[in-house]
């Protein structure tokens, strides 16, 4: 009797676990189903999705993610949403949109688009760019001072040195081929750790450089096709089981003697360089990286007390300008790879443009050799930026080849020009649509490349090479005195 009970019992078990846990995929399937309503509610147009995957694949299509947005906007209009998975994200070339989102409104915006297993905003290794809210206020307060003026005059000698290896480089390679775009991949590193980090690598001379080969993994790992990528794409509620078998995966080939992910690497070699900085009682120059260590502090609970807070919550409190030791890590890290691949991307395009239109060489040579014919004359951020020619060529690759994808994450809920807009909601901007846009950009084709455009002045809000309002890109002006030197 006892025995038949403990069968019927376990027998009733099984049936019941089995109904709740089709119930639960079913609840799951439904709250899938409702979120593709999202701009259906809204009145807003989206292309045609797949339940599941929701637009991604046509998003990814060709390996050329602005130009399908590009080509939505041509088909659907200013604004309009599409799904990666089942996440709803806003598109807009909108320029009241826009203002609203990223300036007017940005305390409700106050977070970027997450990558796929980010996890939370409040992790402990989030940098600058992961953070949002009242933690992104205090750790911008603290990077902002950075890159002043006074500051960025003081790297003059650096950058020169670290531009001169590379003229000396061209000068020597006359008889083998010079691969421009890891050429400038190289110059950009060594620059950011000599003028950011104050640490001389001389990576363009060495060609096996292995924070060289680190980076480029990074980045190639990125545009790979990872399945559990996918699954964080098309899943986002269970990110916390996709982070935990990639940690539980890394740790298995780190006990087995394979070789660590690159990120890790790179966080490694900083924390050496960090622990040898903190223990020595030298005075270093005032550069990112000491910034960031004067920082430094152990009381993390002081730190991080008011990071949940709206920006707009904390008029009257005062914010600790302090970082964990974790936290300068990752922003160390960010910054080498934020700056590193849209630095050396840009400089590709502009010498590829000054290969096939030998007259914008010409005139750009002419302007350059007449200003500096007085030897007394040196190229400094000064006299750099007396090159008006210059400035508008330079501004015109960064119009003809967006290298950045802008967009904010909702993070209260508001109404932007009677649009509904709830917490989680990503507004991207469609860069192509506004920079070869005819009637901000006109009245030359703004698909023909024409430097003299910027002579005209135009709505600051078509320009949008490092994105705008509070969140602008904090490298910003290193990157444009790097861009302008070279």
């Amino acid at each position: 009797m006892t025995d038949w009970s403990f069968d019927v019992g376990k027998i009733l078990w099984l049936i019941f676990s089995k109904e709740v846990a089709i119930l639960l995929v079913f609840s799951y399937l439904m709250i899938i189903v409702w979120k593709y309503q999202y701009f259906k509610q809204r009145g807003i147009k989206t292309p045609k999705y797949r339940f599941i995957c929701g637009n991604y694949f046509d998003l990814i299509r060709n390996k050329s993610e602005s130009e399908n947005v590009y080509k939505w906007t041509m088909q659907l209009g200013k604004t309009f949403g599409y799904f990666e998975g089942h996440s709803p994200v806003l598109v807009t070339s909108d320029l009241d949109i826009i203002q609203e989102v990223f300036i007017r409104q940005f305390s409700n915006f106050s977070a970027r688009k997450k990558n796929p297993m980010e996890g939370a905003d409040s992790r402990e290794f989030n940098h600058l760019m992961r953070s949002s809210n009242c933690r992104w206020k205090r750790m911008r307060s603290i990077m902002n001072p950075t890159f002043s003026k006074q500051k960025l005059e003081k790297m003059n000698p650096l950058l020169n040195e670290c531009i001169d290896r590379l003229i000396n480089k061209i000068r020597n390679n006359i008889i083998s081929e010079l691969k421009i775009p890891e050429a400038f991949k190289k110059l950009t590193m060594d620059s950011l750790w000599k003028c950011t980090y104050g640490i001389d690598l001389n990576i363009q001379n060495k060609p096996c450089n292995e924070y060289f080969k680190a980076s480029e993994k990074i980045f190639a790992d990125a545009y790979k096709f990872k399945f559990i990528k996918l699954l964080s794409i098309f899943f986002p509620e269970f990110d916390f089981l996709w982070i935990f078998f990639t940690n539980f995966q890394n740790e298995i080939k780190k006990r087995i003697g394979l070789a660590s992910e690159p990120k890790v690497f790179i966080i490694n070699e900083f924390h050496k360089t960090l622990k040898e900085r903190i223990s020595n009682n030298q005075e270093y120059r005032k550069d990112y990286m000491q910034l960031l260590i004067d920082s430094l502090d152990d009381d993390e609970k002081l730190i991080k007390k008011y990071d949940h807070l709206n920006i707009n919550e904390i008029k009257d409190i005062h914010l600790e300008k302090k970082l964990t030791l974790n936290e300068i890590k990752a922003n160390l890290k960010m910054f080498m790879l934020a700056g590193y691949e849209s630095t050396s991307f840009a400089l590709s395009f502009c010498f590829h443009m000054l290969a096939i239109k030998k007259d914008e060489q010409e005139t750009l040579y002419n302007e350059i050799e007449d200003f500096f014919s007085n030897e007394s004359i040196v190229p400094d951020i000064q006299n750099v930026n007396r090159l008006p020619y210059l400035d508008m060529f330079c501004k015109e690759i960064l119009r003809f080849y967006p290298i950045s994808r802008v967009a904010r994450r909702c993070v209260k809920q508001t109404t932007v020009k009677g649009i509904n807009m709830t917490p989680g909601l990503i507004v991207r901007i469609d860069h192509f649509a506004i920079h070869f846009d005819p009637v901000l950009w006109g009245p030359i084709d703004p698909k023909e490349f024409f430097p003299l455009r910027h002579k005209v002045a135009r709505n600051p809000l078509s320009f949008l090479a490092f994105g705008l309002g509070p969140r602008i890109c904090l490298g910003d002006k290193l990157f444009l005195l790097t861009y302008f030197y070279n």
